[in-house]
């Protein structure tokens, strides 16, 4: 079992990875490494994530609309657990693709915007 969910994880995170998604990973939220995040650590970390992409001047699209610690804490016992930590991410990344099931896919050599018109 903790080989399924390591391969998992690992498999999850080079998905999203190559999607373009700067997706955290569950120590960002555990500032203190004890293997439980609290609604505090959670939303000092999801501050800080927020402050530092505004800082890059990445788009904050969605801000609004970012998961809260009851979103994640799937059996409420006021504190997340790495499972429910994934879950939550899976089912995010799941959303997106479902929103645009073309995310992640290249056009490929010669089908770009660019592509030459007529012959030389």
């Amino acid at each position: 079992m903790k080989r399924l969910t390591l391969a998992s994880v690992f498999l999850s995170g080079v998905l999203m990875a190559g999607m373009g998604n700067n997706m955290p990973s569950y120590s960002d939220f555990d500032a203190d490494g004890n293997g439980e995040v609290t609604q505090t650590e959670f939303e000092n970390a999801q501050q800080t994530r927020m402050t530092e992409q505004a800082e890059a001047g990445k788009q904050m699209r969605n801000a609004g609309n970012a998961p809260t610690f009851e979103d994640v804490d799937t059996n409420n016992d006021g504190v997340l657990t790495q499972v429910e930590f994934q879950n939550h991410q899976k089912t995010q990344m799941q959303e997106r693709m479902n929103q645009n099931p073309n995310m992640g896919q290249g056009k490929g050599m010669g089908q770009g915007n660019g592509a030459r018109q007529g012959g030389m």
